[in-house]
């Protein structure tokens, strides 16, 4: 994976605008299953990984709801090379602010892989396996039964292994029941970024352009580094789970905006027969 300049690390989205005035969203019933991708590998330095599941451990451990109409179910997968990739959280679901504590605790947790290689393929291998394998807490459901099922993957680099096999393992984990993948490059390369726009976001074409055709279309969204995805990821929750956006905060819009189709269901049942 190619290492960020300082310039790219340091840049500011130019679609970073202010959220406040964000309404709350209506959580429907059922589960959702929630699929994280995080790339470990060897282009982020430790700080920069401490600051990305710290991120999520903070927004997922704060914000996700518990007792509502809707339950959560939290899977994980970090990867660098097809060796280091590792489901690190299997259907979690969040039944208790106890739950929900443990989750965040395993997600501080979650180790820095410094891997020599970018392996997409492993990745949403991985992330399809911890959607459908029948392993979870207490409740969990498939991709194929759930109420809904969205992936978010967060990458900083460009793939350099196993490139042949990625449009398969894409087709495979949505052809598992997932409605949706959606991206933040972390600093990427133009080429990075037209990869994710063209062969990675579901379903395509990739909306590049807020308010976002959400659950329609996948979409992408640029953030310069690990900071701004740490601050991003906590408002897209906030927007998921059908709470208000922190308010005067600088943030992703599309993002935040994102949730409006996170917390629909997911159509008629016929959809996921």
């Amino acid at each position: 994976m190619k290492k960020l300049s300082a310039m790219a690390r340091a840049a500011i989205p130019a679609c970073a605008v202010a959220i406040a005035s964000l309404a709350p969203l209506s959580a429907s019933a059922g589960t959702v299953q929630l699929g994280f991708i995080l790339d470990g590998s060897g282009s982020l330095t430790a700080p920069e990984w401490n600051i990305i599941r710290n991120g999520l451990s903070t927004a997922i451990g704060t914000l996700i709801p518990v007792g509502g109409p809707t339950t959560y179910e939290i899977s994980i997968v970090s990867f660098s090379t097809a060796a280091a990739t590792t489901i690190n959280v299997n259907s979690f679901v969040v039944n208790s602010l106890a739950d929900r504590s443990s989750l965040a605790a395993t997600i501080l947790t979650l180790p820095y892989q410094d891997g020599l290689g970018t392996n997409y393929t492993s990745a949403f291998n991985a992330m399809r396996t911890a959607l459908t394998d029948a392993v979870g807490t207490t409740g969990f459901v498939t991709a194929a039964t759930a109420e809904a099922s969205y992936v978010n993957f967060a990458t900083d680099g460009e793939q350099n292994q196993d490139t042949g096999l990625f449009a398969a393992a894409r087709t495979n984990l949505i052809a598992a029941g997932v409605d949706n993948i959606s991206i933040e490059g972390i600093g990427v390369t133009a080429a990075a970024a037209s990869f994710l726009q063209s062969s990675v976001c579901h379903p395509l074409p990739c909306d590049l352009t807020s308010p976002f055709d959400f659950p329609t279309s996948g979409f992408y969204i640029g953030v310069a580094n690990a900071t701004q995805y740490a601050a991003a990821i906590g408002n897209k929750i906030r927007a998921v789970t059908g709470q208000v956006p922190e308010p005067g905060s600088l943030a992703l819009v599309g993002l935040a905006l994102a949730g409006l189709g996170f917390a629909q269901r997911r159509g008629q049942a016929a959809h996921k027969a």
